[in-house]
């Protein structure tokens, strides 16, 4: 493992690499983790001889606090590719990391291999929500959201605040390169308080609804369910390890 610290607009980035730099994947860590979430599909990768380059995205691990936005944090990745010299890098993210990488696929049809690990926010609109919701649960579920998001230090709200104003869809649709979108079916309501469950339920299910559309319509996207809940890489990173294998050998 090799530690560099690439500065993209005065920002330190750390980056964590490994392998010889054949077939580069760049892995980008959820919001509020860091690049020590990859650890397990890093190894995974190097065996099947990838070169995995993890990334402490702005405000997070290593990397210090920044103002965040989605070109800001897309310069970060580019910067963090054409200073190591990645030729034609696969992107692959967890949550806010996946977001990022959708958006690099939306960019980049250069790109080999783009990978949302289930990243996809939370509901904060009436119409992200499966069927009739009860209006009761559906307010217990924003109350709850809220308290949460008040619990949240600066950085970390201004990204929440970035994936809120995030229309994924829209990103789907315009993707250039080949996107897979990994969704966990084990639903995280029982997390919540049981006035909210019913209503993020209903959420779940609008999720997948809208990624099944998606990918019927998308000549680059691809969704693939997992029997996991929202942290795919580290309950079950044999099979995303495989998935991004698979998806990168010729044939």
């Amino acid at each position: 493992m090799e530690t560099t610290v690439v500065t993209d607009d005065g920002v330190p980035l750390h980056v964590r690499s490994s392998g010889d730099g054949a077939s580069p994947v760049v892995l980008l860590h959820g919001g509020g983790r860091s690049l020590g979430d990859w650890a397990d599909v890093t190894g995974g990768l190097v065996a099947l001889g990838h070169s995995p380059v993890a990334v402490d995205l702005r405000g997070h691990g290593r990397t210090p606090a920044a103002p965040w936005s989605w070109p800001a944090a897309l310069a970060d990745v580019a910067a963090v590719v054409e200073r190591l010299g990645l030729e034609r890098p696969a992107v692959v993210g967890h949550s806010l990391g996946g977001m990022v990488a959708a958006l690099w696929a939306a960019e980049h049809p250069e790109c080999l291999l783009a990978v949302n690990a289930d990243g996809h926010g939370n509901p904060t609109r009436a119409d992200q929500y499966a069927g009739t919701p009860d209006p009761v649960a559906v307010a217990a579920l924003h109350d709850t959201l809220e308290e949460m998001r008040a619990a949240l230090d600066p950085q970390l709200a201004e990204v929440v605040q970035a994936i809120d104003t995030l229309d994924l869809f829209d990103v789907y649709a315009c993707a250039r390169c080949p996107l897979v979108v990994v969704r966990g079916t084990e639903s995280m309501a029982g997390l919540l308080p049981e006035s909210a469950q019913p209503a993020w339920s209903a959420s779940e299910r609008w999720v997948l609804d809208r990624l099944t559309a998606a990918a019927e319509a998308s000549a680059h996207m691809r969704l693939v369910l997992t029997p996991t809940a929202h942290d795919v890489h580290l309950e079950r990173p044999e099979p995303l390890v495989s998935l991004v294998d698979g998806s990168l050998r010729p044939g």
